[in-house]
This record gives structure tokens, C-alpha cells and sequence, in this order.
């Protein structure tokens, strides 16, 4: 008997049960970011991969937070493998350094800016390449990551607005920030992914535009909530938990108009008290003491002896417990 056809059945059999699906094909497939960055002979051929925790410390460098180091070949080659990376999107920077610097060395504006941000995962396949240019990382372009793209976009945009800022007078200066700043909320609004979002939002320095924003970071804190990852949770804690008054500074107010509003009353009754102790003619003369009249003013305006004035001032001086004129203009408050 043949057996031939039955062993070739069952090798076939076998590659069938063993071949595997499409998604864990992919997520088996090895995660990388490559690229080629033409850089002179003034940097040293070594690049740098951090981890970076939270977007208040993009502009912190330590060895610490370096987490990998790749050679750049003679065509300005590099790559790094990626799958030990989290299988959630992270923020990552790029470094390279100048020759005679330490490799923890970030170099923030200027032509030898040094640094390039970016999103990547554990399934992240990323490639960058670039051009010769002062900062080396103005000109890269992203292939396979529609995010990273938009994070060079916003890269973009930014040091384009600087470098007119820079040769613009204050008036069309403001102009064009405001400009920048509707182009960023524009970017924060629209943007699927969350890290792209919130790249435009620190870049448009939202702790200093906030009062004047709170509607949309409400919104914006609304739009993410189910996005419990630590970059969420440290923007968060820096916008205020309640942007409308709390109960109790509401109360305080209150309780301060209701005291403000007391005092008066009892002033008015203290007023009236007072002035319960004069005669209709005695409060008419005291309003004339309050004016700076003197005895023979009053005694023509109400066609009365100046003895009789006398009488009527020393009566009022005793009922109000005062001593001289002086002590009745400063009654005003009666």
C-alpha cells in the first residue's frame, strides 16, 4: 500500500494548525524606529532613546531616563527595536550630542538643537528620515505614523511662528500668537489621539491661557476622561478641579454681604436714635453745623436771634455727647 499521499495529507494538516492568524502575525512582527539622520562630523555617531514620563519633563534630560543607544552608520542609518516598549502609546525622544558634550547633554533652541519628540508603542514600526540642516531634527519626515506626523506638524508650526515672531513688531507679534493659539486649540479639538492633543495644548501654553479658556479645557477633560494613562492624570492635576466657585466661598460671600448689610442697618438705627434726641428745629440747625455754617449764618437763614442759635448748639452739643463743631462735621455718618 502507498502511504505517499496520506504523509503529504498530513504535513498539511499539520502547517495548517500550526500557521498563524493575521493580528498575531502582526503583533509578533518586531517593532522598530528606523531611519537615517545626515548629521556633520561635529556630533558624535551615537543616538539616544528617553522615556518620557509626563510632558513637564520633555525639556529634562538625566542617563536615567536614557533607556537605549544605537550606532548612525556612514549613511546616517540608525535603528532601534521596540518591543520592549509598553503596549500603550508613550511619549519618546531622540537625542543625539555634540562631540565633547556628556551623552545626558539636551540642547533646547538654536541651531544646534539636539532632540526630536515622538509617540511610539510596542507594535510602533516607525520610520523617520532626514536631511542635512541646522537643528538636525527641523527636517524629518515620518513614514507608517499618521500621530508623529501630526507631532511634527505641530513642530512645524511652532518654529515657523517663532522665526517671524522674531522679526515682526509688537503689534503684528500679537497677531500672529493669536493666530498660532486658534491653530493649536484647532489641532487639541480635532485630533483622535489623545498624546497629539495634548502635545498642541503645552505648546500653546495652557496654564497661561486657561482663565480665559476654561469652556474648552472643561470640554477638553470631558473628551479624555476615559484616558486613565499617567500623562492624562498629571495635565489634570494642573487644571483647577472646580472652575466655578466652591459652596463655601459662596457662603462666605454671602455670610460677608448679610454682615455688610447689618452693620448698615444698625447704623441707620444708631442714626436714628440719635437723632431722635434733637427737636425738628435743633436737627435743622445741626445740619447747618455739618455744613460749616456759623452762629450768625444760622441765625439769618432761620430768622433767630444769635443768642437763640447759642442756646440751640449747646443744646445739641449735650444730646449728641459732642464738643464743637469739629465733632459735628465728623457726625457725617449720622
Amino acid at each position: 500500500m502507498n502511504f505517499q499521499p496520506l504523509k503529504y495529507l498530513f504535513v498539511c494538516l499539520i502547517l495548517l494548525l500550526v500557521k498563524p492568524h493575521n493580528g498575531d502575525a502582526q503583533h509578533n512582527s518586531t517593532a522598530h524606529i528606523s531611519g537615517t539622520l545626515i548629521v556633520d562630523d561635529t556630533w558624535y555617531s551615537e543616538i539616544y532613546l528617553s522615556h518620557i514620563p509626563a510632558f513637564e519633563d520633555m525639556y529634562r534630560m538625566s542617563n536615567e531616563m536614557i533607556i537605549a543607544k544605537a550606532s548612525i552608520d556612514s549613511t546616517g542609518f540608525f535603528e532601534f527595536i521596540l518591543n520592549f516598549l509598553p503596549a500603550n502609546n508613550n511619549l519618546y525622544r531622540l537625542h543625539i550630542v555634540k562631540k565633547g558634550n556628556p551623552a545626558a547633554m539636551l540642547i533646547i533652541g538654536g541651531k544646534d538643537e539636539n532632540h526630536l519628540f515622538f509617540i511610539a508603542n510596542r507594535f510602533s514600526d516607525i520610520e523617520i528620515s532626514s536631511v542635512l540642516s541646522y537643528p538636525p531634527f527641523r527636517n524629518v519626515v515620518f513614514k507608517n505614523s499618521p500621530e508623529n506626523e501630526s507631532f511634527q506638524e505641530i513642530n512645524n508650526l511652532v518654529f515657523k511662528t517663532d522665526s517671524v515672531l522674531s522679526e515682526s513688531r509688537s503689534a503684528k507679534r500679537d497677531l500672529i500668537k493669536r493666530n498660532l493659539e486658534k491653530e493649536l486649540f484647532q489641532i487639541a479639538d480635532t485630533s483622535n489621539t489623545f498624546l497629539v492633543a495634548l502635545y498642541a495644548i503645552y505648546n500653546n501654553n495652557f496654564q497661561s491661557n486657561f482663565a480665559s479658556n476654561i469652556s474648552f479645557y472643561k470640554a477638553f477633560l470631558k473628551k479624555w476622561k476615559n484616558n486613565k494613562n499617567p500623562y492624562y492624570k498629571s495635565f489634570k492635576q494642573k487644571i483647577p478641579a472646580n472652575t466655578s466657585p466652591s459652596k463655601y466661598l459662596v457662603l462666605a460671600i454671602v455670610f460677608i454681604v448679610f454682615l455688610a448689610a447689618l452693620f448698615k442697618y444698625n447704623r441707620g438705627n444708631k442714626k436714628l436714635k440719635k437723632l431722635k434726641k434733637l427737636s425738628v428745629q435743633e436737627r435743622n440747625i445741626f445740619e447747618m453745623l455739618q455744613k460749616g455754617a456759623s452762629n450768625q449764618e444760622i441765625s439769618e437763614h432761620f430768622n433767630i436771634g444769635v443768642s437763640t442759635v447759642k442756646s440751640h448748639v449747646s443744646s445739641i452739643y449735650s444730646k449728641l455727647n459732642i464738643k464743637s463743631r469739629k465733632d459735628a462735621i465728623n457726625l457725617k455718618g449720622l
